[in-house]
Parts: C-alpha cells; sequence; structure tokens
C-alpha cells in the first residue's frame, strides 16, 4: 500500500509535467471528429524529467488539437541511473472538446501502468461536467473522500494541460482563472499567471528559438488526503513557471517547466529535440 501511495504521489508531482498529455487516434471518437473536421497532423515531442539534476524519467508525448476536439497520450518511464531502483511505466491518455469559450471539455480519461511490476488503472468518463470514475485499481482505501459536488467542473491532467496550450495557440497567453484538477484521488487547483516574454534558461535553448512566453503557476491540494493527512507535505503549494516557444512549423509549444514539489524538491521537465509532425 505504501509503495503504491509513493508512485500515485510522485506521478502526481510530476504531472504538471505533462502538459502534452496525448494520445493515439485509435483510442478516441473526439480524434475521428477532429480527422473528419480536417485531417490533423499529429506533434509527436520527447520530455527529460529531472530532480536534482537527475534523470529519472522520459516522457514520450503525442496531440491533435482541432478547433472543436483534443485527443492526447504521454507514456513516462523511468530513464538512466534511476531505473536500476526503481522501475516506472505509466500511460495517461484523454480526449474532448472545447467550448466556445475555449475551455477544454474533457469526455474520457485513462491512466494505466506499472511501478515496480505492481499494477494500476483509472479511468474516468465526464457526465454534465463531473468526472466519474468506473475504473480504479487497486480501491482508494482510507482516504478523505472527494464528492461528486466539489469534483463539479474539475478536469483531467489530460484535458487541463492541453487546455493550456490551446490557450497559448490561440491567444498567446495563459488562462489565468483558477481551474480544479482531479486525478481520481485528490481535488487540486492550479492558478496561472502571466509573467511576460524572457530569454530562455541557457541550458534550455535549442534552435526553435530565442525567447519565450512565461507563466507561473501554483497547484495547491484542497481535498482527498489520506488519514494522517493532518501532516502531509502535500498540503503545501507548488510552486512553477513554464516557458512557451513558437517552434516553426509547429506552433507555441512548452519548452520547459520547473516546480518545487514539497517531497520530491526541484523538478525540470525539458524539451529534448525539435518535435516531429506525422498524418
Amino acid at each position: 500500500m505504501n509503495r503504491k501511495n509513493t508512485c500515485r504521489r510522485h506521478m502526481h508531482g510530476i504531472a504538471m509535467g505533462m502538459l502534452l498529455g496525448m494520445l493515439p487516434l485509435a483510442f478516441c471518437p473526439a480524434v475521428q471528429q477532429a480527422r473528419a473536421e480536417g485531417g490533423l497532423m499529429q506533434t509527436s515531442a520527447r520530455y527529460l524529467i529531472n530532480v536534482h539534476g537527475l534523470h529519472v524519467l522520459t516522457a514520450n508525448v503525442g496531440y491533435r488539437l482541432g478547433i472543436n476536439a483534443y485527443s492526447g497520450i504521454a507514456q513516462v518511464q523511468t530513464a538512466g541511473f534511476f531505473g536500476l531502483f526503481v522501475q516506472t511505466d505509466m500511460r495517461m491518455q484523454g480526449s474532448g472538446q472545447f467550448l466556445a469559450s475555449g475551455q477544454p471539455e474533457p469526455a474520457q480519461y485513462d491512466s494505466a501502468g506499472t511501478y515496480n511490476h505492481e499494477q494500476s488503472h483509472l479511468h474516468m468518463t465526464y457526465q454534465a461536467g463531473v468526472p466519474q470514475i468506473t475504473v480504479q485499481e487497486p480501491p482508494i482505501g482510507t482516504r478523505e473522500k472527494v464528492t461528486p459536488e466539489e469534483r463539479a467542473g474539475a478536469q483531467d491532467i489530460v484535458a487541463l494541460l492541453v487546455g493550456l496550450v490551446h490557450q497559448m495557440q490561440t491567444h498567446n497567453r495563459c488562462d489565468e482563472a483558477p481551474q480544479k484538477l482531479f486525478d481520481g484521488l485528490r481535488l487540486s487547483v492550479l492558478s496561472l499567471r502571466n509573467t511576460g516574454v524572457e530569454r530562455p534558461p541557457s541550458s534550455a535553448s535549442h534552435a526553435w528559438g530565442s525567447e519565450s512566453v512565461t507563466c507561473n503557476f501554483v497547484l495547491q491540494q484542497v481535498k482527498g488526503f489520506t488519514a494522517n493527512g493532518q501532516f502531509s507535505k502535500l498540503r503545501q503549494p507548488q510552486i512553477g513557471r513554464v516557458w512557451f516557444e513558437n517552434i516553426p512549423n509547429i506552433g507555441m509549444s512548452v519548452v520547459r517547466l520547473e516546480v518545487e514539489h514539497p517531497k520530491m524538491g526541484h523538478v525540470v521537465m525539458r524539451l529534448d529535440e525539435t518535435p516531429k509532425q506525422t498524418p
């Protein structure tokens, strides 16, 4: 049980790095709708995730963004020396549509994989804007419940982050309205603030650009703590910054993300190479 909880906390802390969390067309009707609307290209990218300077995870992502629909997948696996001690292979995927306001309206979300050979699986569908859990393995256990009323209007990590990319590509800024995130166990609130244009850190600079649009964020868990959660470090806010660059033929894309995690410390996600597009 402790090991499983550790896995979930770990993936949740990294989740903000999965800004692209996006999925292959074969999985969702929303993508088929998007294809019919314009034969959207799939963007694929690889991100390296470092904790305290050590490369611990690699995320391979792919996504399709349409005017009215989205879909995406992120495959996250342990890497480097860290993989000798912990083996993680997780996939997060989701799909939905965009409202007239530009906000995502998710239809379904699924995450599944292994942590040191232990399986986990979460599947959610959305009814009237409320995420409904249809599969959750292993069961929740002794944890503070998040009621349907509290979940109302909440998004999964794929919907939230693909919405952020969509907002940046269409308006060149982050949506600063607070947004709720529900991961099947915890309810959190994400607050964003536009912080302007700056040169990217030297370690993040590549051939695709010389300046970045940046947004600061605070991710704060508000519900879904464990039985002894009053002492949890996860009550502390996760403070971070995300860098976007306009990559030729790709558009505005996340090139770097940094966050201070209450348990893991300083986490950095950075784009490893220029993204590719395929039919």
